[in-house]
């Protein structure tokens, strides 16, 4: 199984930071190959990926949720194998490290067309900087503290 930590700090609150993260619907937004997450209910989300020129469709669980300290989900199909770690640290008042630990079964994973593996170091951390850039826009125009919607 290969694993992935990177971890970034945000300009934003440590609520607003896990309240964006816990949108999955958003995650197309700065996750590269995600292309939908969809709620199925309060721990259960289909996703539809497109990564190595295939696409995925697969289901979450969220495995252990914390409000404001950790959020854990992991596949509960056989391919992609997949379980995510997400904690966030308040830093000060107005700002927040979201680490994030990912641990993926690469077995039957596609070699990609850019020669990416779609779980690495480099496009982790650069999942996080598009996150930082949402949440910090969000911010920044008034809607980093809206409430998520998750039905039952």
């Amino acid at each position: 199984m290969a694993v992935v930590t990177e971890s970034v700090e945000v300009d934003v609150p440590l609520h607003t930071a896990y309240l964006q993260w816990t949108r999955f619907e958003d995650f197309p937004q700065f996750m590269d190959g995600v292309e939908e997450v969809v709620r199925l209910d309060a721990h259960h989300h289909y996703w539809k990926t497109y990564t190595g020129g295939a696409t995925r469709e697969f289901g979450t669980e969220t495995v252990e949720e914390l409000p404001d300290e950790r959020l854990s989900w992991r596949t509960v199909s056989d391919e992609p194998r997949q379980h995510a770690i997400v904690t966030f640290w308040a830093v000060d008042a107005a700002h927040t490290t979201v680490n994030v630990v990912t641990e993926v079964e690469p077995e039957g994973l596609a070699e990609p067309e850019d020669g990416v593996p779609p779980f690495t170091d480099t496009r982790v951390r650069a999942d996080l900087l598009r996150f930082k850039e949402l949440v910090e826009a969000r911010e920044k125009h008034g809607h980093g503290e809206r409430s998520r919607i998750a039905p039952d």
